[in-house]
């Protein structure tokens, strides 16, 4: 079975954000797929949870919707019932679990956003029940619109372990924990707007760009601003063995927008930017295996960890690489070095 995972839309922000997000149901429906995943973050106000309503009215297939932290702003997750829509079902014989992680938080001067993430006892202990019947080999993937593994928080400036993040999922171990007995497994999430693929264990961590990319600056075709991903959403198949795939989609720019040669103006510094890189895909240059950057070096702070970083002393403004996904996709890649800001 197949099915897609899209997220952090922001209806009513920006420029043509329902022309935008029109395009993309459009190609996510042309998939066929037996579900859609919604990540969460529809908008800031109740005109964008009204618009998502009312244009994906009618679709005929089941549709999920994990809360994000912009449900919080919008009204549309009451304050008093956030962390209390956990939800479990099962599609074609996969089950998918939908965690609730975002909470109210009375804002202060030191913490200015009315939400933080949390899972808490009675969502680990409601998870626990929820598995415990649940065949090991059963193929299972649970979203929550926070990622339950990231080092997001370190490369941005962040404190890892902060009270009350807005970046990570207190308790995310716990969580995982309960996830290790599985043969087939994957956790879903959005919130950081970037594509990170790693893993934890045997449990792939997907997060998925957002379908917005950078649309309340450049409207429609407009990349995101820290891995330039164009904008996009996550086709993942399970096979009849229950081994999972997956494969990220742009709907704006070329369906083969895989990759790109750039470098930034900044530090010089020159990469392979595989846009759905995970650590088992493999990027040769000139038959040369390149590594991708360390997420938890200082190096790597403002970066996104889908960059494979070409020797300093590599100054030519063409090259010829290739890139191979772990489910045996290629593409190779022969451009002009792109100036990038």
């Amino acid at each position: 079975m197949k099915f897609i995972y899209f997220t952090d839309i922001h209806l009513c922000e920006g420029f043509d954000s329902d022309k935008g997000f029109e395009r993309c149901l459009d190609s996510m429906l042309a998939h066929d797929p037996a579900l859609l995943v919604n990540g969460g973050d529809l908008g800031v106000t109740p005109e964008a949870v009204s618009l998502y309503r009312e244009m994906t009215k009618g679709l005929g297939l089941p549709l999920l919707h994990s809360n994000g932290n912009h449900e919080m702003c919008s009204g549309c997750l009451p304050r008093d019932l956030a962390g209390t829509a956990s939800s479990s079902t099962d599609v074609d014989g996969v089950h998918f679990v939908i965690l609730d992680v975002v909470r109210y938080f009375e804002p202060t001067e030191a913490h200015p956003a009315n939400w933080h993430v949390l899972a808490d006892e009675s969502m680990l202990a409601w998870l626990e029940e929820d598995l415990s019947g649940l065949d090991r080999d059963t193929p299972l993937f649970v979203a929550s619109h926070v990622p339950l593994s990231t080092t997001f928080p370190f490369r941005h400036g962040q404190r890892p372990g902060m009270d009350f993040p807005t970046n990570e999922v207190v308790n995310a171990h716990r969580i995982l924990a309960l996830l290790e007995p599985f043969a087939n497994v994957a956790t879903l999430h959005g919130h950081d707007h970037e594509n990170c693929r790693h893993f934890v264990g045997d449990i792939e961590v997907m997060t998925t760009a957002a379908v917005a990319g950078n649309w309340w600056r450049n409207g429609l075709d407009s990349r995101t601003a820290g891995g330039r991903e164009p904008q996009g959403y996550r086709l993942v198949n399970v096979d009849d063995n229950g081994a999972i795939t997956s494969q990220y989609i742009p709907y704006s720019s070329d369906p083969e927008s895989t990759a790109a040669y750039e470098r930034r103006l900044e530090s010089g510094r020159r990469f392979i930017n595989v846009f759905d890189a995970s650590p088992r895909t493999t990027v040769e240059v000139e038959g040369t295996p390149m590594n991708a950057i360390d997420p938890l070096a200082e190096s790597s702070i403002h970066l996104s960890t889908h960059l494979y970083e070409l020797p300093a002393d590599f100054s030519s403004n063409q090259i010829s690489a290739r890139v191979i996904f772990e489910d045996g996709r290629v593409h190779d890649l022969d451009q002009t070095c792109e100036e990038v800001g």
